[in-house]
C-alpha cells in the first residue's frame, strides 16, 4: 500500500540481485572511486536511474561491485537506498536522496544500506539523525556487510542529484508534509551566520575573524557541528537570512521542503554554485559571493591537487562588497591587519598539519606554489 500517491513507473523492481558491502567510498583525502559496491544490477552498464547519478541529464558515477567468492546470504526483499557515507554532504546530497520516497512505498519493507564489512564499522550518528528527522523507524534499516542476495529489489530514482538535478514540484510537496513542525517555527533568528571557522580544513583562512565581525554586527554566528541534526535544522526555520561559508552545511536543507528565507553562500572556491539546483527551488532568495582570492592546497596519496581540503583566502573587498549590496554591511568593523593576523596564523597551523601528515612528496612543492601565487610565500616554514 502506498502512504503517498507515487506513478508506479518510478519504482523498479529487480528479482535475484546480489547487494555488496561498501568496497570503495569517495575520500578526499586519498582520491579513488567515487563509490563501488551495492546491487549488482542487471545489465549493469545499461542501468542509468537506479545507479547513483550526477548532473540535469543523469550519469552514473558508480562503479559495478567486484564480485566475491563467497557464500551469500539471502533476503526475500528490501527497497535500495544507498551506502552509509561518514561525510554528511556526501550521505546527504549523493546517498540519501531516495530515502523519504522509499520509506514512503509501504510501512514494512525494508531500506537497505550497503556498509563496510569492516568490524568496527558502523553509521554515523548523523545517519541515524537523517531517518529520525523523515519518520522512519530504525528497525526497519538493513545494513549489508556480506554479499546478500535478495529475491526481490526495489528501487527508485534519485529525488535530486549534484551538479543539475534539483527537486520536482512533488518532492518538496512531499518533504513539506514529511518533515513539517507540529506548530509554525518562531521566525525570532534575523541573520545566521553558519561557520566552518571551528574545522581544520576546507574553510576560509581566518574564520574565526569573519566569526568575530558578524558577531559584532548582530549576527548569529552558527556552527552547526556543535548541535545534533534536529537542532541545526530548527534554527534554519527560524532565520529570515542565512550567510553558509560553502561546505556540507548546506546539504542539510536539502532535509526540508520549502523554507522561507534568504540564502547566501559566501563560495570557497572559483565559480562554484554548491547545490544551486537542489536550493533555488526550496527557498525566497539565492545568493553567491565569489569571497576567494585563491586556495592553499596539497596533493593527494596519489600526487593530484586536493583543492576540497585546501584552505581558501579571502578576497576582502569582494567579499564586503558583496555582503553590502544584500544589506548585510559589516565593512565599518572590518580591520585589514587584524583580518591578517588571523589569516596567516590559520594558514601557517593548516600548513604545519598537512606537512606533518603529508603522504606524497609532492606536498610541499604544491603548497609552496600556491602561497607563491597568492604572495604568501613567507608563511612557508
Amino acid at each position: 500500500m502506498h502512504a503517498l500517491p507515487l506513478r508506479s513507473g518510478f519504482v523498479k523492481q529487480f528479482r535475484r540481485v546480489v547487494v555488496y558491502e561498501s568496497q570503495e567510498l569517495l575520500n578526499h583525502l586519498s582520491g579513488g572511486a567515487f563509490f563501488r559496491g551495492g546491487p549488482d544490477w542487471p545489465r549493469f552498464h545499461a542501468q542509468v536511474y537506479a545507479r547513483h547519478c550526477w548532473n540535469l541529464i543523469p550519469r552514473p558515477v558508480d562503479s559495478r561491485p567486484a564480485r566475491a567468492e563467497r557464500p551469500l546470504e539471502s533476503a526475500e526483499c528490501g527497497i535500495w537506498c544507498g551506502p552509509v557515507s561518514n561525510h554528511f554532504g556526501h550521505m546527504v546530497a549523493d546517498f540519501g536522496m531516495r530515502i523519504a520516497a522509499s520509506s514512503l512505498l509501504d510501512p514494512a519493507t525494508p531500506l537497505v544500506f550497503s556498509i563496510s564489512d569492516a568490524a568496527a564499522a558502523e553509521p554515523p550518528p548523523f545517519f541515524w539523525e537523517i531517518l529520525d528527522h523523515l519518520g522512519v523507524d530504525r528497525h526497519r534499516v538493513l545494513l549489508v556487510r556480506r554479499p546478500t542476495r535478495f529475491d526481490r529489489l526495489f528501487v527508485l530514482p534519485q529525488a535530486e542529484r549534484r551538479f543539475g538535478g534539483g527537486p520536482g514540484t512533488r518532492h518538496l510537496r512531499m518533504m513539506d508534509a514529511m518533515t513539517a513542525a507540529s506548530s509554525p517555527p518562531d521566525r525570532d533568528a534575523g541573520c545566521v551566520f553558519v561557520s566552518r571557522g571551528l574545522w581544520p580544513k576546507g574553510r576560509f583562512a581566518g574564520e574565526s575573524y569573519l566569526d568575530e565581525v558578524f558577531a559584532a554586527a548582530g549576527v548569529t554566528v552558527f556552527h552547526p557541528e556543535s548541535v545534533d541534526l534536529h537542532s541545526q535544522l530548527r534554527i534554519y526555520r527560524r532565520a529570515e537570512r542565512l550567510v553558509f561559508s560553502e561546505g556540507s552545511a548546506v546539504h542539510a536543507l536539502q532535509l526540508l521542503g520549502h523554507l522561507d528565507a534568504e540564502i547566501i553562500i559566501l563560495a570557497r572556491r572559483y565559480s562554484n554554485r554548491l547545490a544551486a539546483a537542489s536550493l533555488r527551488p526550496r527557498v525566497r532568495s539565492l545568493r553567491y559571493i565569489c569571497a576567494a582570492r585563491g586556495v592553499v592546497y596539497g596533493v593527494t596519496a596519489a600526487g593530484t591537487p586536493q583543492r576540497p581540503s585546501g584552505i581558501t583566502v579571502v578576497d576582502e573587498n569582494t567579499c564586503l562588497a558583496g555582503l553590502k549590496s544584500l544589506g548585510i554591511d559589516i565593512a565599518a568593523l572590518w580591520d585589514p591587519k587584524s583580518y591578517a593576523e588571523a589569516r596567516d596564523m590559520e594558514i601557517a597551523a593548516w600548513i604545519a598539519y598537512r606537512l606533518a601528515s603529508s603522504t606524497h612528496p609532492g606536498e610541499r612543492a604544491m603548497i609552496q606554489e600556491r602561497l607563491h601565487a597568492l604572495s604568501l610565500l613567507h608563511l612557508m616554514p
